[in-house]
């Protein structure tokens, strides 16, 4: 795990820290800010990426913040703890609470995509008075059940996080992985293949194509029966919260994402045009609505 692996993003710097003998690595931005008045900015990525999805989104933000962009652990470069167990997304949570102690950070706004916003959403729930608020980025409130009808749109997790789900992840030319890049933009975007590259590259490590697939074994067996219990997580109503779905996401859908609609704290902004994969499809969207946000801090 040395810098000279990792894919290069104007003004970044990379380093690890210890988090509970877990080590992750940070990409970090903006630093000269650490000392303003403005809040930091945590950004947690989703699967099957890590920190590089943020690399149109951190240099714009590091113009007047601190940022800093976290793989979860077993993504990126940061390490790949055993058992499957080890990816319960409030493990996940916990853990990104203590780094947020570890580095030192005064109650951040938390900016996340998929299990990123999902787990940036819980470490909310979970641990109030950690942050200033949250903008999710194409993801549901973990509080809020999905109706049954709606259940077809993820019947990719059993694939995913299934017996034969590391092996579609690493190996079968990675066909899972593919297939969710392609069905999950917009019919207008198009990937680089060398950014497709970066986030292929790292699921050919056996470990972590098995926490690929631990992942989503763990959300299906342990945490959405908890969740259609009403017993996952604590509904956030503290802080200010912004969602941002695509327009054109097939799985986390506006549609669904709306249903957190109703308390003051919470806005929703659907991005036009937009698929799933949000921040890299449409990082100026992003990045305007983040800014429109620390307005409020």
């Amino acid at each position: 795990m040395t810098e000279r692996s990792l894919p290069v993003v104007a003004g970044v710097e990379h380093r690890w820290i210890d988090v509970d003998g877990v080590r992750l690595h940070v990409a970090e931005a903006g630093v000269a800010h650490r000392s303003d008045s403005r809040p930091s900015l945590v950004l947690l990525h989703g699967w099957p990426q890590h920190w590089f999805c943020w690399r149109h989104v951190i240099p714009a933000l590091a113009e007047t913040h601190h940022v800093v962009a976290l793989d979860l652990r077993g993504s990126g470069w940061s390490d790949v703890p055993a058992g499957a167990e080890a990816y319960d997304k409030r493990v996940i949570a916990d853990e990104i609470a203590a780094a947020i102690r570890v580095l030192e950070l005064d109650r951040p706004v938390l900016v996340g995509h998929d299990w990123g916003a999902w787990t940036s959403l819980l470490v909310a729930s979970r641990h109030p008075g950690s942050t200033r608020g949250v903008v999710a980025v194409a993801i549901v409130a973990p509080w809020e059940r999905v109706p049954p009808q709606h259940l077809w749109r993820f019947a990719y997790q059993p694939v995913a996080g299934g017996v034969g789900g590391a092996f579609l992840q690493r190996r079968a030319g990675q066909v899972l992985l593919k297939t969710i890049f392609r069905a999950g933009v917009s019919p207008r975007f198009h990937w680089q293949r060398s950014d497709r590259a970066e986030y292929l590259a790292r699921f050919r490590d056996p470990a972590r194509a098995k926490a690929g697939e631990s992942i989503y074994r763990t959300f299906m067996l342990r945490e959405m029966p908890a969740l259609m219990r009403g017993q996952y997580a604590r509904r956030v109503t503290d802080v200010p919260l912004l969602f941002l779905p695509g327009e054109k996401d097939l799985v986390l859908a506006p549609s669904l994402v709306r249903r957190v609609e109703g308390p003051d704290n919470v806005t929703v902004h659907e991005i036009e045009g937009a698929g799933h994969f949000v921040p890299e499809e449409r990082p100026a969207d992003v990045i305007g609505h983040v800014r429109d946000f620390l307005r409020r801090f």
